[in-house]
């Protein structure tokens, strides 16, 4: 998107073209930095547990690069606009976090975390910090730029799966 961004603003503002292009540039560099980070931090967990349980499908682009494997997503069945689920749900949750065999599952920060503290609680797994999913932190929370964000959500997912 960085490209795509930074082509537009060169059409519409020709003037300034060169300094698009070199804002572009160093912010793919960063990019390409945290990439390079991410893998080397996702390398330190053993292949079989890069395994992850969360409260909705949001990492499945991550899951797809970084070579995790999305076993479940708790609120799959039901919507965070609703109430609880039935005890037969929470039950089916409950044994698809055991049959994952993950340590921990992982909540987001947009929501109200009460269903996913009960979840680990009830599978005996650790409930992870919350990931940054669907809006970012307020300044000063590691979470408040895409960069900031993403080194929160891979250190907090690494901890929370290493042996």
């Amino acid at each position: 998107m960085v490209g795509v961004i930074r082509d537009r603003l060169c059409e519409i503002d020709p003037g300034h073209a060169d300094k698009y292009r070199a804002n572009a540039a160093a912010y793919l560099a960063k990019l390409d930095a945290l990439h390079a980070w991410v893998g080397r931090e996702v390398a330190t967990l053993p292949p079989a547990r890069r395994v992850l349980v969360t409260s909705h499908d949001t990492f499945g682009y991550f899951a797809d690069r970084y070579g995790f494997t999305v076993a479940g997503t708790a609120l799959a069945s039901f919507s965070t606009e609703a109430s609880d689920p039935s005890a037969a749900a929470f039950a089916r949750l409950v044994e698809s976090v055991q049959a994952a065999k993950v340590p921990a599952i992982f909540a987001e920060n947009v929501q109200n975390p009460k269903l996913m503290q009960r979840l680990a609680a009830e599978a005996g797994v650790k409930l992870a910090p919350p990931l940054f999913t669907d809006a970012l932190g307020k300044p000063g929370s590691g979470g408040d730029t895409y960069e900031a964000m993403t080194r929160h959500n891979v250190t907090t997912i690494v901890a929370a799966l290493k042996p």
